[in-house]
């Protein structure tokens, strides 16, 4: 009887881990699904204003900054596909619009302890 106890105890112990492993995955997995809609709604939030900036509404001078980073970029990639379809494939240095100033400008200006907005 002795023996049956034992391993009826480390059965139901196995089964309790099992219960709990399974839990954590669930709850991890959910986590997982909050945060990536955390991302798409910031996206959306990114979208709305980039939207209006580019409209000429007016956004706040953080914001702009942003979007003028993305205008930035946008610009380089009609470069470069501009240049795949004329046959060039590559886009000297001198012709790239570089967005690194900007962004370095808007870390600038970000204080210490200032969050940023959507990371």
């Amino acid at each position: 009887m002795e023996l049956f106890d034992k391993v009826n105890e480390i059965a139901k112990s196995a089964v309790s881990k099992t219960g709990e492993v399974l839990e954590d995955t669930r709850l991890k997995t959910q986590i997982l699904n909050d945060e990536k809609s955390i991302r798409e709604l910031q996206a959306k939030i990114g979208a709305f204003y980039y939207k209006k900036f580019a409209a000429g509404e007016a956004v706040a001078e953080e914001i702009t900054e942003y979007c003028t980073a993305i205008s930035v970029h946008l610009a380089n990639i009609d470069e470069k596909k501009a240049a795949i379809n004329a046959g060039k494939r590559s886009v000297t240095e001198k012709e790239e619009v570089k967005s690194d100033d900007i962004i370095e400008n808007m870390e600038d200006k970000i204080g210490e302890d200032d969050e940023e907005p959507f990371v």
